[in-house]
């Protein structure tokens, strides 16, 4: 009888553990429940493309020192699994990426990419953001960038997990990662997950999913 119940106890244990994950599915983004940036210099687009919605963040302005991220007002993410599609419609010179553990808009971690720089070590970049202004010149040490194929205007796929202070990104469903980033923020905890656009003219981004442990 011993054994039984400890069984039953095992099971019953992994089932709650299960339990713990949640699927946000942002596949359909509804504006209304999101912060999506919207002014003089900022724009955004939602739109249909074979059967998928997209969003496109729009800038309108070059500015070296500017980062402007759209994310879900309710989420809470910590740790967990990261998913979706992006691509940079200008390609060259151009930074798009995610936005994770977000505070507020100029309270952030962030993994971008350089379509521009794809085969190179600024192909990825990692870093936390906590001014009112997008510091990257802080972030230039090759511990905070790593190499990887991108195309230059063309879709592609970014897995990032993220657990504790580590970032392990994959790209296109490769099963060895492309980056391992050890040091996250240990300022940025929590937060929301978004999606980033830096100094470009546009970035575009669909299916968007995330795992929350």
């Amino acid at each position: 009888m011993k054994k039984w119940t400890l069984i039953l106890l095992i099971v019953a244990g992994h089932a709650f553990a299960q339990s713990n994950h949640a699927v946000h599915d942002y596949s359909v983004i509804r504006p209304a429940g999101w912060i999506i940036p919207k002014t003089d210099t900022l724009d955004y687009s939602i739109e249909q493309a074979k059967g998928k919605q997209v969003l496109t963040l729009k800038r309108k302005f070059a500015n070296s020192k500017s980062a402007s991220i759209a994310y879900p007002k309710k989420l809470n993410f910590k740790d967990g699994v990261i998913e979706l599609d992006m691509a940079s419609p200008a390609g060259q010179n151009e930074y798009i990426g995610i936005a994770f553990r977000i505070k507020d808009d100029h309270h952030y971690e962030t993994l971008y990419f350089r379509p521009g720089s794809s085969g190179t070590i600024n192909a990825i970049q990692y870093m936390p953001e906590k001014k009112a202004e997008f510091n990257w010149w802080d972030y230039e040490d090759t511990k905070y960038q790593a190499k990887a194929d991108l195309p230059l205007t063309g879709w592609f796929h970014v897995k990032a997990e993220v657990k504790g202070r580590q970032l392990t990104v994959f790209i296109n469903r490769q099963p060895k990662p492309v980056f391992v980033y050890k040091e996250l923020d240990p300022g940025l905890q929590s937060g929301s997950v978004g999606f980033w656009l830096g100094n470009s003219s546009a970035g575009t981004y669909k299916n968007l999913i995330i795992k929350t442990n």
